[in-house]
């Protein structure tokens, strides 16, 4: 999606109705998601290098779209971990997902076509990376000047460490405080908030301008592209999720923010944060056969200035190399 509008909406359509079945099922077999009742009954792709903690599946949507989606198991002793890239300018997922040896990425946050610059603010390894503030784009667009405090303060994806060195993931506002004995180790801000409720128009992603118009920037009610990341209950696995629209052209196909929650929700999530999408969903994995594949994206791949991907974690001192 355009990532230089900045408006969103929380419009509500009607839910999509799923229905159980006992047994899991392959990517073959799954044709809508009324098939499955969590992503438990999914049965992971093949496509995916054996990585302990983490999965990867290929579903359809009630609707038809395909939906690809990484599950990644939270307890410490799995061997995954999960950050942001930052490109130096911008870059495909694919290359990024190949140059910093991760197992999968997504693309992320939302920035400029036209500089390259971060709309959002990142923190890679406790450092901040992009600061949106910065952002002569952004900060020197008259119609956004009234919007400003709001855009800076979107939703963000926190992966904290507590006092004794265990990680928590947390969605809240740029400006939540962070809690006593924690520190941030990795964010990327995005947005909307989708579960526990979408927070579009409280981001102004949907905005009333001053003359009256109304903006929507990322399509809200509209069927498009979508990229999400999603925590599910007592944050025992995190997922990233996208799904395709029709040549993953903006507004072709896909899901609507409220279809995209009530997927997530679906999943198990009781957490879950939009990135960008439209034109920008892509997905790349490290694949069974050691090359690292898209599995979703458009041709040519989208340039980005974020990913969030899912890295191998490093061995501890005088433990064995993790094996892929």
């Amino acid at each position: 999606m355009n990532p230089t509008k900045f408006i969103g909406s929380a419009i509500a359509l009607s839910c999509v109705v799923f229905a159980s079945v006992p047994s899991k099922l392959s990517a073959s077999e799954v044709s809508t998601v009324e098939k499955f009742s969590s992503w438990h009954e999914l049965k992971p792709s093949d496509k995916f290098a054996k990585t302990d903690g983490v999965q990867y599946f290929e579903f359809k949507t009630a609707n038809g779209s395909d939906a690809y989606l990484i599950v990644a198991e939270t307890p410490e002793r799995k061997s995954w971990q999960l950050k942001p890239i930052v490109n130096q300018s911008t870059a495909t997922t694919t290359n990024a997902t190949r140059k910093s040896g991760a197992l999968a990425s997504v693309n992320g946050a939302f920035f400029n076509l036209n500089n390259g610059e971060s709309t959002s603010y990142i923190t890679v390894d406790g450092v901040q990376k992009c600061d949106p503030t910065t952002n002569k784009a952004l900060t020197g667009n008259p119609k956004l000047k009234p919007f400003l405090k709001t855009i800076f303060d979107r939703s963000e994806l926190r992966i904290l460490r507590g006092k004794v060195g265990r990680l928590e993931y947390s969605i809240v506002p740029h400006s939540a405080h962070v809690g006593r004995d924690m520190e941030i180790v990795h964010s990327i801000q995005a947005g909307p908030r989708l579960i526990p409720s979408i927070t579009a128009k409280e981001e102004a992603f949907i905005r009333v301008e001053a003359d009256g118009t109304t903006v929507d920037s990322i399509g809200v009610n509209r069927p498009a592209a979508r990229t999400a990341f999603g925590i599910t209950k007592d944050a025992k696995q995190i997922m990233l999720l996208c799904v395709a629209g029709k040549r993953q052209n903006e507004f072709s196909s896909g899901l609507t923010l409220d279809q995209l929650a009530d997927l997530m929700r679906h999943l198990g999530c009781v957490e879950a944060l939009n990135l960008d999408g439209g034109t920008s969903t892509t997905m790349s994995i490290a694949a069974s056969d050691g090359s690292v594949q898209m599995t979703c994206g458009r041709d040519p791949e989208t340039l980005v200035k974020t990913t969030l991907s899912v890295f191998p974690k490093a061995p501890k001192p005088n433990s064995k190399p993790i094996s892929l």
